[in-house]
């Protein structure tokens, strides 16, 4: 026989007589809801429907399909490239007002060097795949590779790129002599 049941049998009663009251006012809900500022639960679903972003990206897609996707994107890479070089070269033209510099032409001339290594990366990607061991390279994976190599030519390098070469003031001025 167990504790409660007999204290049952004698009329006693087990359970407390002074219940507590476990209603939160609403001034103290208010208070912890100040304080904490939780965002209410929402789905993957929600929050993706609600994200601007994401909704442009997708209709984008729709609309030009993945080829011209793909290509409006690198096509974007690559002038950020060049303006970047652009800056560059503004920045090289206010150290040396002196030497002068036909930034139009240099940047035309960069960008075209640009697309001629990412055909060639493109044409060595796909001699280089084979069936199942295919390695896809993708345009961005050229950029990258083409940025992070002006990085470090930029760094340190001994060996001088074209550009590197046209922008040296030695340069400009056999070029000024070859002109005049």
């Amino acid at each position: 026989m167990h504790v409660t049941s007999a204290l049952n049998n004698l009329g006693v009663n087990t359970t407390s007589t002074a219940k507590q009251d476990e209603r939160v006012s609403q001034e103290y809900i208010d208070l912890i809801n100040q304080l904490l500022q939780a965002d209410p639960y929402q789905t993957r679903d929600e929050i993706n429907a609600n994200n601007t972003e994401l909704a442009t990206f997708k209709k984008d897609l729709i609309t030009k399909g993945a080829a011209q996707f793909l290509g409006d994107l690198n096509q974007e890479k690559i002038d950020a490239i060049v303006e970047e070089y652009r800056d560059k070269l503004l920045k090289q033209q206010e150290e040396n007002p002196n030497i002068p510099m036909d930034i139009d032409k240099m940047v035309s001339d960069f960008r075209k060097e640009l697309l001629k290594e990412i055909a060639e990366a493109q044409k060595s990607d796909q001699k280089n795949t084979s069936g199942s061991q295919s390695v896809a390279m993708s345009t961005s994976d050229v950029l990258a590779g083409i940025k992070i190599s002006q990085k470090s030519e930029d760094a340190s390098s001994n060996t001088l790129s074209f550009l590197e070469q046209m922008l040296q003031p030695d340069t400009a001025k056999k070029e000024k002599e070859l002109f005049v």
